[in-house]
């Protein structure tokens, strides 16, 4: 099965402190220079957290001119309401909860099906970081997220909040706590939901022909197979 990983690298190194930290710590330094109207501090904060939102964006929405086009929109909010940001969580958090919110008014807006693999190739650009703080679509470089068709089939017939917790988990390395701030939802909710999506798209890829090692987790007793749409909540 295929995962992916992300982890924001911090430029320098902060002594006795955790990469967490130091990320946290730069972050409030950019945030504060943000709110005196340094534009340069903003510009430094989209490239420090871009490609971890375009990925939740892209791998929960499926289409990488929509996923641009949420990640857009979310970065602009932020931007726009960063003095309403209290520091209470990491920005990090707070970012991709802007994110998450996005993506799901999109998905009630329009409900796209998943998109065919050679319209994916046609429209897909070379790998990097994309400036999307210009005006529309027509300044981002959508790209493609390195899954292969089953997985990502798999994850687009997943009920949301299961795609999201898996996304934002499994694919993207979130803490199960921070993923629980991100959504809103408990932690252990958070895994509940990674449990039963692992099961889900453990089948849907055994189905598609991968040959699995084994269960990614054992099966709870008197578990049944959803049927319909993957992972919806009982």
């Amino acid at each position: 099965m295929e995962w992916f990983f992300y982890e924001i690298r911090p430029q320098g190194q902060v002594p006795n402190l955790s990469i967490g930290e130091q990320v946290r710590d730069a972050d409030a330094h950019l945030i504060d220079r943000a709110r005196e109207g340094d534009p340069d501090a903003l510009t430094e904060l989209y490239r420090r957290h871009e490609r971890r939102a375009y990925n939740l964006a892209l791998r929960t929405l499926g289409d990488p001119w929509d996923a641009a086009d949420v990640v857009q929109e979310a970065f602009i909010k932020a931007f726009r309401n960063i003095d309403s940001f209290k520091g209470e969580a990491r920005f990090s958090t707070w970012l991709h909860r802007i994110v998450v919110n996005a993506a799901y008014d999109h998905l009630r807006r329009h409900r796209p099906e998943p998109m065919e693999s050679d319209t994916l190739v046609d429209i897909s650009g070379p790998a990097g970081g994309a400036t999307i703080l210009g005006s529309g679509r027509q300044s981002i470089d959508p790209v493609m997220d390195g899954l292969s068709d089953p997985l990502r089939d798999a994850l687009l017939s997943l009920n949301e909040g299961f795609r999201f917790a898996v996304v934002l988990c499994d694919l993207l390395g979130f803490p199960y706590g921070e993923a629980a701030e991100i959504l809103g939802v408990q932690e252990g909710t958070i895994k509940s939901r990674i449990f039963r999506a692992r099961e889900a798209l453990a089948v849907a890829l055994a189905e598609a022909g991968y040959d699995l090692p084994g269960p990614r987790n054992p099966k709870p007793e008197g578990s049944v197979t959803p049927q319909g749409t993957i992972g919806e909540d009982g």
